[in-house]
């Protein structure tokens, strides 16, 4: 379970044949200026933990024998691709042109605390 790994330092073994093999074959890229993939996923930390908690769910679908194609799209591609791929808010909009896996957020340890 992919809970038992995280925070996830790197992307998960099975993760990469997910995304290149599963995932990207089926995804159409749009003509918006809006949409941006970075081939460098790996780099971007939140892309790994979203990229694997929709491999995750695909994999969960897969075991259920009433499984929906229509709830995963609607629940899991839906909320989490928006989240990577838009040029504003995603994950990969600062790789527009070139690579660029920007900065984390930080927090300063206090004393006693």
């Amino acid at each position: 379970m992919l809970s038992e790994r995280l925070p996830l330092t790197e992307a998960p073994d099975e993760l990469p044949e997910f995304v290149d093999g599963v995932l990207l074959p089926y995804l159409t890229p749009s003509e918006s200026n809006r949409v941006v993939w970075c081939t460098e996923w790996r780099d971007h930390p939140d892309a790994v933990h979203r990229l694997a908690a929709i491999h995750e769910e695909w994999a969960t679908m897969l075991g259920e024998e009433d499984a929906s194609l229509h709830l995963f799209l609607r629940d899991v591609l839906d909320y989490h691709l928006p989240l990577l791929i838009d040029s504003e808010k995603g994950a990969f909009r600062r790789c527009g042109g070139s690579h660029d896996a920007g900065r984390q957020l930080g927090s300063e340890k206090r004393a006693g605390r």
